[in-house]
């Protein structure tokens, strides 16, 4: 561990080493209780978790320090909203954080250590790349979002199909359903969970199921299509999912397009 990406700069590229960072293993916890008059304690209504702190020690390199400084400020500058935060010996995750607090450091003193505060509002780490498949042509080599054969995108051509998804994550994820060709009142079920859409798309069509909480969005061809479904939307908790596609002459490609989420 000696080096960290803020938003697609690496630090060492600037001058600047990561000699050690503060990353929790599991946020803080948050009691959810109330209390009750004439009761003794309290009614414990579960914990949740409290945004991740993540703690950033950089050292400045190079004669250049104060240069070196204000270009450190612009990258954490808080006006580009959330960065994306990956570390070189953790190359298969971010980390989505947003600079808080004060930097720390004292100049007169010639220390070049400086300490950077960050803080994940959603504790959760991400993966790098999320599951689409990508081809060449796409200006991806192997290793950068190209898969030979993805297994997150299927091929439906007889209704009653079905199709497994992988969550090799270890917290539930929310995913993108994009299908792409043409069917008739189709419906997809998990067994706990079924998602209809009522009518026919032609094979040109595109019809996108964002089951993401903060989205929940249903659309065709980029236009709000909710009332033509049952406004169902499907979680992939970790391990195998295994989807049942029906509709009648289906001829169309699903994809279920997500990133991993993990604990750590």
């Amino acid at each position: 561990m000696n080096d960290v990406s803020v938003n697609g700069v690496w630090l060492s590229t600037l001058n600047i080493q990561l000699v050690s960072r503060d990353l929790p293993p599991l946020p803080e916890t948050e009691e959810n209780t109330v209390k009750i008059a004439g009761k003794d304690g309290v009614r414990n209504f579960g914990s949740t978790y409290a945004a991740r702190p993540l703690g950033l020690g950089l050292f400045i390199m190079g004669d250049d320090y104060h240069g070196t400084v204000a270009k450190l400020a612009s990258i954490f500058d808080v006006s580009y909203g959330p960065a994306e935060v990956i570390f070189d010996d953790i190359p298969d995750k971010r980390y989505i954080a947003e600079y808080r607090g004060s930097i720390a450091f004292d100049a007169s003193t010639g220390n070049r250590k400086i300490d950077v505060p960050m803080k994940m509002d959603n504790p959760w780490v991400d993966s790098i790349q999320d599951t689409e498949q990508h081809e060449y042509g796409d200006g991806l080599s192997f290793g950068e979002g190209y898969f030979y054969i993805s297994d997150s995108s299927f091929s439906i051509s007889t209704s009653g199909q079905t199709v497994t998804v992988n969550n090799i994550g270890t917290k539930t994820a929310y995913p993108l359903l994009r299908i792409t060709g043409a069917f008739t009142d189709l419906s997809i079920s998990t067994g706990s969970q079924t998602f209809t859409f009522s009518g026919s798309i032609g094979g040109t069509d595109l019809l996108e199921i964002d089951c993401y909480p903060d989205k929940c969005k249903i659309r065709l061809n980029g236009d709000n299509a909710w009332s033509r479904s049952n406004g169902v939307f499907f979680e992939l908790p970790p391990g195998e999912t295994t989807f049942t596609v029906s509709a009648t002459a289906p001829a169309f490609t699903l994809e279920v397009i997500y990133r991993y989420k993990y604990l750590y």
